[in-house]
């Protein structure tokens, strides 16, 4: 039985560090993870997830894709 606080859990275990530094995630990097823990979001859940509860992470996608491109804004965090 999926349980909330596993989002939080695989959205952390999402997040990859790129060669500059920064802290990035991919939303279907973050759907996958939450596979693993019994959560089945769409892209459009996934992104509504992160805007609602990681205000510190932008999206920085270069198309409109439904798979963003999420980045860690400088002195953020991740709550």
């Amino acid at each position: 039985m999926p349980r909330h606080y596993e989002i939080h859990a695989a959205f952390v275990e999402a997040i990859q560090l790129n060669p500059k530094g920064y802290r990035y995630l991919s939303t279907n990097a973050f759907i996958d993870k939450l596979r693993e823990k019994n959560w089945h979001f769409t892209q459009t859940d996934a992104n509504q997830w992160i805007e609602r509860y990681q205000p510190d992470f932008a999206d920085k996608t270069t198309d409109d894709s439904e798979n963003r491109y999420w980045i860690l804004r400088n002195m953020g965090r991740v709550f």
